[in-house]
């Protein structure tokens, strides 16, 4: 497990790194927040293909996935592929269509060029699919060297697009939208040639039914958590306006930069819970696992929030510090997926669709007049709030229903102690103006606890180790 781990690790820390201390003070160096907002409203509506053109692979190949031959792997996944990209060639044509005229009465800044990026947004979808079914699949077969020259082309590509763009060509929202579709493009050409075997096999029409039958419903799911994300960004561009959007929206990129572990730890610790899941075994691995994530997100936590400020006010140039809460905050909501991620393989391996379906429309409907609310009387600080509200309601639920059928608890108390910690400290660092000792100082203690508490570091061994009889 560590050693995929430090494989998915290792591209996501490179991508975050770069993405921090290249990206964002290149962008923000030529951009407003304006332009960061016109990106982000337009992408609400380009981003809707996403969940309307799901077939449910991330449900479909782990149900057989570790239980059906090669042979039969092939024909899943050409089925899956061809499924999948025609399904979203169909919308994003329709979508592209219909922007002319749903995209002036929607988004109440709209100029006549929105139209030309939306259309770019909604061409990089097509080669995303590609990339998000393939990265899945590397996953399941746990090549997380793949996973890394995958995530390395995808920022190459990206990186490539927004230099020309933005330093030789002097664009500005354009530049944002070509580097996205240029990731999609080099995600595509890596997708291709790492399934090609695949591309081989033949369509079974077994397959597509079942499809339809576990992957089509997931549709609706979807939809409804893009569509909370996303009604969230049309509330503030509506109501508040595009710079603050922009603030938003840029707060969002250290949100991505908080994924990228996030995410290495998911795809090495998620196929562990499946296949324990799966097969009845024993979880103290699992635990012991989670439980050591919890603290380095404790310890990464409390640095975010005490000294993010700072950061932000160096990366951008002064022109977006107003995100800087907003980051805290998003980096307990990362906190809250860890929560999630154990519960979610564990309804998928018991296949409880019905569940899944319906906890998710009812919570997200739930979601909807909370974000409203919140955006509406507390601007984007509310929006940020109403989004970790939703999430934890929404794996609330999830951990509820799989204790009744008999699930383990695999967070323990580290869960709830992670997030009072960060909360509390986030309402420390907001109410009161902390010196740089005084922060100092509370990291420090924070660090002392959090060793000790989630077991970082094993006393014991170190004992043994270093403190050797002499006799």
């Amino acid at each position: 497990m560590r050693k995929n781990f430090i494989y998915y690790l290792s591209p996501s820390m490179i991508t975050g790194v770069i993405s921090l201390f290249f990206v964002i003070p290149l962008t923000t160096y030529y951009l407003d927040p304006r332009d960061f907002g016109i990106v982000a409203i337009i992408m609400v509506f380009s981003r809707l293909v996403v969940p309307l053109s799901s077939i449910g692979f991330s449900w479909v190949l782990p149900g057989h996935f570790y239980t059906i031959s090669e042979e039969e792997k092939t024909h899943l996944l050409f089925t899956l592929l061809v499924t999948g990209s025609v399904l979203r060639a169909f919308w994003i044509i329709l979508f592209g269509v219909l922007g002319y005229w749903v995209l002036p009465f929607a988004i109440k800044s709209y100029q006549p060029v929105f139209l030309f990026y939306f259309w770019i947004f909604l061409v990089a979808e097509w080669f995303n699919f590609f990339w998000e079914i393939v990265s899945f699949l590397i996953t399941l077969e746990k090549k997380a060297s793949s996973h890394a020259v995958l995530d390395i082309t995808k920022l190459i590509s990206r990186l490539a697009a927004l230099i020309v763009a933005l330093v030789f060509i002097k664009l500005k929202v354009a530049a944002l939208a070509y580097a996205y579709l240029a990731a999609g493009i080099g995600g595509f050409l890596f997708s291709i040639i790492y399934v090609s075997k695949y591309l081989k096999a033949g369509f079974k029409v077994k397959w597509l039914k079942e499809t339809v039958k576990r992957g089509f419903p997931t549709i609706l799911i979807q939809l409804f958590e893009m569509f909370s994300e996303s009604i969230t960004r049309f509330f503030i561009e509506r109501w508040i306006g595009l710079s603050s959007l922009g603030i938003y929206s840029h707060s969002l990129d250290y949100r991505k930069a908080f994924m990228m572990p996030h995410r290495a730890f998911q795809q090495t610790y998620s196929p562990e819970v499946l296949q324990v899941c799966s097969q009845k075994t024993s979880v103290l691995k699992v635990k012991s696992a989670l439980k050591k994530w919890f603290g380095l997100l404790a310890l990464a936590g409390m640095f975010v929030i005490l000294f993010g400020k700072s950061v932000i006010l160096i990366l951008t140039h002064g022109k977006f510090v107003e995100a800087s809460l907003l980051v805290s905050l998003w980096f307990v909501l990362i906190v809250i997926y860890a929560l999630g991620i154990s519960y979610n393989q564990f309804v998928l391996a018991n296949k409880k669709t019905n569940f899944i379906f319906w906890s998710e429309i009812i919570v997200g409907i739930i979601s909807w007049g909370i974000i409203a609310f919140c955006v509406k009387f507390f601007g984007i600080i509310g929006a940020a709030v109403s989004i970790l509200v939703y999430f934890f309601l929404f794996y609330l639920t999830r951990k509820i229903y799989s204790h009744k059928l008999g699930c383990p608890d695999f967070e323990g108390p580290y869960f709830i102690a992670t997030l009072l910690l960060l909360c509390g400290l986030i309402f420390v660092n907001n109410t009161f103006v902390l010196s740089l000792p005084a922060k100092c100082l509370y990291l420090a203690i924070g660090t002392i606890f959090t060793v000790c508490f989630y077991g970082l570091i094993s006393f014991k061994n170190l004992k043994e180790k270093f403190i050797s009889p002499r006799f």
